[in-house]
């Protein structure tokens, strides 16, 4: 099978658009189709149901997709490793939710390049399905995930909490002693998609539509520090602008809201490698 033709399959697959997949992969759509319509004619089944607006994979594109993930990164491995000859000793692949990146993996990673000199790192980010999925195909070594993942063949530990704080800018003092739960429905509030799903749906209405919705936490925090609109962030993301004083937290009474939890998770076979332990014992694990 050609491989940019996978590549194309495995992004179809993910956005469910031949107009998106063309546009990333700098194609014209035909050609996205006339790949697509190769591998099934290869396969000899149909990879894709083809709605109006959206392709879904079909059982055979679905037992195709799993395989076709392990080939493309079984590939870009091989050629990673051929490069490392006479640079790098190790190539660590980290893939990383973007909150923990800000609160935590950024400041150790440049003591980990001083003391590593040998190891080249990449580091992936992506939501905790992403990461997940990564560790899965092979294509991450490590991962830092909001979720856990309960497989027999990785390691899956509770790296940290971090509590989820109810924020505004410091000139919006109208609820600065607190507010009930119930209230919070009813405010302009900008999402971070930092809210576990039954916590979302214990405080919002189903289905409710954010005038505003970002879901790289960092990224909000600007819209915060004019206007009166509120959000939810882990305090290891806001509390910078706590304490510089532009931003202020609000006390949610009448309930908690739970604790982010990130997981570190890795193949169990990693500890194998002397570069993994260095970086599992580095981070605290």
């Amino acid at each position: 099978m050609n491989i940019e033709y996978l590549k194309t399959f495995v992004l179809l697959a993910e956005t469910g658009s031949f107009s998106k997949t063309a546009k990333e992969q700098i194609l014209v759509q035909s050609t996205v189709s006339s790949r697509i319509s190769e591998l099934e004619r290869e396969v000899g089944q149909k990879l894709f149901v083809r709605n109006k607006n959206y392709s879904e994979l079909t059982l055979a594109g679905k037992a195709l997709f799993e395989y076709a993930e392990k080939i493309i990164s079984l590939e870009s491995r091989a050629i990673t490793q051929a490069n490392l000859a006479g640079d790098y000793s190790e190539r660590l692949i980290i893939g990383t939710v973007y909150s923990l990146y800000d609160s935590h993996l950024c400041n150790f990673i440049p003591s980990f390049m001083e003391e590593n000199e040998d190891v080249s790192i990449r580091v992936v980010f992506g939501h905790s399905r992403k990461i997940i999925s990564g560790l899965s195909n092979g294509s991450i070594d490590i991962g830092y995930s909001h979720n856990p993942y309960r497989h027999p063949g990785y390691v899956c530990t509770l790296f940290n909490e971090d509590d989820v704080l109810f924020v505004t800018g410091s000139q919006n003092k109208q609820f600065a002693q607190g507010v009930p739960v119930s209230k919070i429905k009813e405010l302009p509030v900008y999402y971070s998609n930092f809210l576990y799903s039954t916590t979302h749906n214990w405080i919002f209405p189903k289905n409710k539509l954010f005038r505003l919705d970002i879901d790289i936490a960092s990224k909000i925090i600007p819209f915060l520090k004019t206007g009166e609109s509120y959000t939810f962030l882990p305090r290891k993301i806001i509390e910078p602008e706590i304490n510089n004083g532009s931003v202020i937290e609000i006390p949610v009474s009448n309930g908690n809201i739970p604790p982010v939890q990130n997981y570190i998770i890795y193949k169990k076979e990693a500890e194998k490698s002397n570069t993994v332990q260095k970086w599992l014992k580095g981070t605290g694990c």
